[in-house]
């Protein structure tokens, strides 16, 4: 007799699949607009900033000119809370924001100045107060993050990285210990709103060795902790991230390089990899490197033709007992717990430039199919992100060309197991997205069925593409943004984006200009998204 039980295992597994498309298809289709404000564009100069606010809402701060601001706060239903109009002091741009949980803080100031206004917006009564400060004179400020009336700013006095701590009630000021040293570079300021305290990571060089430090401060600006992740010999680290899992518990991760390949002077920081560091009190316990070369799907991004020569040249390599030399630069998300298991979101970016012939510059002059190295960090020997920002570099490298912008490739979605080894790996190809300013694109989330989907929106489309492991279950597939009025038609839709807001709703804002039934119009918009 013979058994069939081969067949019944295949039937299942195919059930289990047809399952999980289908209940994937069904996230993808309900995806839809559940609710959507629209403020009317006036005047070419009205600028926008959103603030996600979590299940308590969104706080919208519309800019009506050089000193004038509107204060909008959203419920989760977009509908308006209340307003507040604010004056700022002549001659302050807004420069940065903070939400830590409570309250709203708004950094105003001008480049190169000691002067600064920093409003906090209590988001519950909808009442501002306003703190005037004088620090250091020329801190150009790159980071802004505050836990109650303890405001933090990161950024650089004369090239020369800076930690400036500041109470709001007393307005007391003081520069933080163990940052201002040469040849470093601070790469993140964080608030950590769970454990009230805040954590900065820079990059510190010695030659062509590159590590990392992080470091810990409190609510009074006293310092609790120091961690430092140190490359092995033939590697540099490039930049990271620390996440604290629990009270004993922490990871650093970030991009990798060889050292051989990390320029000294205005040369690029080359990236390799991912690595992955579990810090137990304070202590480094493992540190796993991980080559872009080794992950299945990081070239999806790639033709089917330049694919095959990169997947050739790397086995010949490999063979040889090498590696591909690579140079992308990531980045990376916040961590997403998966029981013992974390998943890591990153977006593949490069900045591009603009010779005043208007010709682009963006990848090196060696780039090919194979290699598809990415030139990042004209600014400095070491990757620092912030030092991208036209505000405080007038939009040019150190060969005079002008900044035209991040492109961005593609993002990466990886599981790693406790261990730092990886899972699964995957990715979402970007289709013509370009931004100029350097921030996550892409949104993850994870649904119930155990599947993740990862988004991104473009031109008024969302694109969403979700995988239960290392298979796609659903291809990519797009969401339009729409209006409420079927007989609308979107002529454009420029300065876009979508972000998590709570439960299974996404928001997304930016310009439309609209032909309705009541002629043209141009509008900023707020779409609620329900996933």
């Amino acid at each position: 007799m013979i058994s069939n039980r081969p067949q019944q295992r295949n039937f299942v597994k195919y059930c289990l699949l047809l399952f999980f498309v289908l209940h994937s298809t069904f996230y993808i289709c309900k995806a839809q607009t559940t609710n959507r404000v629209e403020l009317p564009v006036l005047r070419g100069s009205d600028t926008y900033h959103t603030i996600s606010l979590g299940a308590s809402g969104v706080l919208l701060i519309t800019q009506l000119d050089r000193n004038s601001f509107v204060l909008q706060k959203f419920n989760t239903d977009l509908t308006i809370d209340w307003r507040h109009d604010l004056s700022i002091e002549n001659g302050l741009d807004f420069i940065k924001s903070s939400y830590d949980g409570r309250s709203v803080y708004l950094l105003f100031s001008r480049s190169r100045t000691d002067f600064y206004q920093v409003v906090k917006v209590n988001i519950g009564p909808g009442y501002v107060e306003n703190f005037y400060l004088t620090a250091i004179e020329r801190f150009e400020i790159s980071n802004f993050e505050t836990l109650g009336y303890s405001v933090y700013m990161a950024g650089t006095v004369r090239n020369e990285p800076l930690l400036l701590y500041t109470n709001l009630l007393n307005k007391q000021s003081k520069v933080l210990p163990g940052v201002s040293m040469a040849n470093t570079v601070i790469q993140s300021l964080e608030a950590d709103t769970v454990h009230h305290i805040v954590n900065v990571c820079f990059a510190a060089r010695k030659g062509r060795e590159i590590k990392l430090v992080s470091k810990s401060f409190d609510e009074l600006g006293q310092a609790v902790g120091q961690v430092m992740i140190e490359p092995e010999p033939d590697y540099s680290l490039v930049n990271g991230r620390l996440f604290i899992i629990n009270d004993s518990t922490k990871m650093m991760i970030g991009t990798y390089g060889f050292r051989n390949m990390q320029g000294s002077g205005s040369s690029n920081s080359a990236s390799q990899g991912v690595f992955v560091s579990k810090i137990l009190f304070d202590e480094v316990e493992f540190t796993q490197y991980h080559s872009f070369t080794d992950f299945k799907n990081f070239f999806s991004f790639m033709t089917d033709r330049q694919r095959e020569r990169m997947e050739r040249r790397i086995e010949r390599r490999k063979e040889d007992g090498n590696d591909v030399k690579l140079n992308y630069q990531l980045l990376v998300h916040n961590i997403v717990p998966q029981g013992d298991n974390f998943l890591i979101t990153a977006d593949v970016f490069y900045p591009e430039y603009r010779n005043n012939n208007n010709s682009i510059y963006g990848m090196n002059s060696f780039m090919s199919p194979f290699m598809s190295p990415l030139m990042f960090g004209r600014f400095s020997s070491i990757y620092n992100p912030n030092m991208y920002s036209p505000f405080y570099n007038s939009g040019r490298n150190n060969n005079g060309q002008i900044f035209a912008g991040f492109n961005y490739t593609h993002a990466i979605v990886t599981l790693f197991d406790k261990d730092g080894k990886v899972l699964w790996d995957n990715s979402l190809p970007f289709e013509n997205v370009k931004s100029m300013e350097l921030k996550e694109k892409t949104k993850v989330k994870v649904n119930v069925d155990g599947s993740v989907a990862l988004s991104y929106s473009n031109n008024g489309v969302i694109v969403s593409k979700t995988f239960e492991n290392s298979t796609p279950v659903i291809d990519k597939k797009t969401v339009t943004i729409t209006t409420e009025d079927s007989n609308d038609k979107v002529r454009n839709t420029s300065t876009d984006d979508v972000l998590y807001w709570f439960g299974n709703y996404y928001l997304a804002y930016g310009f439309q200009k609209i032909a309705g039934a009541d002629g043209r119009r141009n509008v900023f918009y707020m779409n609620k998204i329900a996933f």
